[in-house]
C-alpha cells in the first residue's frame, strides 16, 4: 500500500493518500481524522474500489510511466490527478477549501420551533417566509435538509414564481455532461445554495468554484466538507448582495451521478418547470462560510472570454440547428490568429463541445460549434444577442 501514498492534484483540488492500518485511505483537505475515503484494492494491479465517501463506488486507477514510476490517479472516468510525493507549497491566497460546517445543537426548543415553521413551508405556496426565530438561517435550513422533501436554489431573483428549465450559465470543465443539462438544478444540502443567493454575479467577473462532498467514518456518522471560491480580483471589493433561497419540492427531481464511472453527485436536476414552496431573504452575514470564501486565478478563462468576443463581434450571421450553431466570420488574419488561441482552450474548458472552422468557396469562413444543451444555449443567445446589435447591453 505504502506505493501508493503522495499527494494528487487536479487544477486547486488536493488529494491526499496514505495507508492508515492494514486500509489505503484517500482524504481532501478538511476532511476530519477517520473520515477518509476507503482504497480497497482489485484482481487488477494498481486497481482499487472506493468504498465510502463522495465517491463510493467508483474505481481509481494508479497510474505509472515506463520506469514503473507513479504519475497519478484516475477517478472514474472524469478525473485525472497528478501524483506528487510532497504536499504543493501553502498558496498566498486562500483556496477555500476544506471548510466545515458550524456546529449544531438541535434541543427540544429548537427543534420544536423548528417543526412550527416547517409546516408553513409545506403549506407556503411560493410565498415569502417570515423567519423570525432566535437561531441563525442556516441553522433552520439544515433541519430542512433532514426532512429529504426539498431541494434548494439560491438566486439573486426574489419574485421567481416558477422556475424554466431554459439555461442561463453553463458549467466548465464538465465531461460527464451532469452539469449542462437543460434544466432547473438545485441541491437536497441546505447551506451550499446560500453562496448563490449572496455573491453577486453581476459584479465579479470570472468563474466562481463551490460544492459540497459528504464523507463517513466506520460509526456511520457524516460530515459536509464545502468548497468556495471566486476570481481572485474580486475577493477585496465587496462581492456580496441581499439575495434569496427557494425551497422546492423534491418529486421531479433526479439526482446527477459524480462521473460516468459511478457515484452521485450533491447536484440535483429537473427537466420540468417547478413552482418553490417558499422563499427565504438571505443576507450576506446570514451565510456562515462568508469570512472563509477562497479566490484562484482565473486569468486564463479571462482570456477565453476575451477571445470568445472576439470571434462573436465578427459574426455576420448564423446557422442553429438543434446540435450546431454555425457562426459565418467576417474573416481576416488576426481573426484566425484569434479562433487558433481560441479552440484549445475551449475545448479545455468545455471538454465535450466540438469546433469546425469551414472555409467555403462561396460561403465565406464559417466556426461551427456542438455542444451540451446548456453551453448551446448559452452561446446561442450571445450570437443572438450580437446579432440584434445588443452587444452594450
Amino acid at each position: 500500500m505504502k506505493q501508493y501514498e503522495g499527494y494528487f492534484n487536479l487544477d486547486t483540488f488536493l488529494l491526499n493518500v496514505r495507508q492508515i492500518g492494514e486500509r489505503l485511505t484517500a482524504s481532501a483537505p478538511g476532511v476530519p481524522e477517520g473520515y477518509e475515503m476507503i482504497l480497497e484494492p482489485t484482481d487488477t494491479p494498481h486497481t482499487f474500489t472506493i468504498s465510502r465517501g463522495p465517491m463510493v463506488g467508483v474505481t481509481a486507477v494508479f497510474t505509472h510511466n515506463a520506469n514503473g514510476q507513479l504519475t497519478g490517479v484516475k477517478v472514474g472516468d472524469d478525473y485525472e490527478l497528478t501524483y506528487s510525493p510532497t504536499p504543493p507549497p501553502e498558496p498566498e491566497i486562500p483556496t477555500g477549501q476544506g471548510l466545515l460546517p458550524p456546529e449544531m445543537i438541535l434541543d427540544a426548543g429548537k427543534e420544536a420551533d423548528f417543526a412550527a415553521l416547517l409546516d408553513e413551508v409545506l403549506g407556503g405556496n411560493g410565498r415569502l417566509l417570515t423567519y423570525d426565530l432566535p437561531y441563525p438561517k442556516h441553522e433552520f435550513l439544515r433541519y430542512l435538509a433532514d426532512q429529504e422533501m426539498f431541494i434548494f436554489h439560491g438566486s439573486a431573483k426574489g419574485d421567481i414564481d416558477e422556475f424554466s428549465t431554459r439555461r442561463t450559465s453553463m458549467e466548465l470543465k464538465d465531461k460527464s455532461g451532469r452539469g449542462n443539462v437543460q434544466g432547473i438544478y438545485g441541491t437536497h444540502d441546505g447551506l451550499w445554495p446560500m453562496f448563490f443567493a449572496v455573491v453577486n454575479r453581476n459584479k465579479i467577473s470570472g468563474s466562481i468554484r463551490n460544492g459540497v462532498q459528504y464523507f463517513q467514518n466506520d460509526d456511520g456518522d457524516e460530515i459536509g466538507v464545502y468548497h468556495f471560491s471566486i476570481n481572485q480580483e474580486w475577493l477585496d471589493k465587496d462581492p456580496w448582495r441581499s439575495g434569496t433561497l427557494y425551497v422546492l419540492p423534491r418529486k421531479t427531481f433526479r439526482q446527477m451521478p459524480m462521473s460516468a464511472g459511478g457515484g452521485l453527485s450533491n447536484e440535483w436536476v429537473s427537466e420540468v418547470p417547478v413552482k418553490p414552496l417558499v422563499r427565504i431573504a438571505i443576507e450576506p452575514e446570514d451565510f456562515p462560510f462568508l469570512a472563509q470564501v477562497g479566490g484562484h486565478d482565473d486569468s486564463e478563462l479571462m482570456n477565453l472570454q476575451k477571445l470568445g468576443q472576439q470571434i462573436t463581434q465578427a459574426t455576420t450571421e448564423a446557422d442553429f440547428s438543434a446540435s450546431c450553431i454555425g457562426m459565418k466570420l467576417a474573416y481576416a488574419p488576426e481573426l484566425g490568429e484569434a479562433i487558433l488561441q481560441y479552440i484549445p482552450l475551449a475545448q479545455k474548458y468545455l471538454p465535450t463541445a466540438r469546433f469546425v472552422l469551414r472555409f467555403e468557396p462561396e460561403a465565406g469562413v464559417w466556426l461551427d460549434m456542438s455542444g451540451p444543451p446548456a453551453v448551446m444555449q448559452v452561446m446561442r443567445d450571445q450570437v443572438e444577442k450580437h446579432l440584434a446589435g445588443n452587444d452594450s447591453d
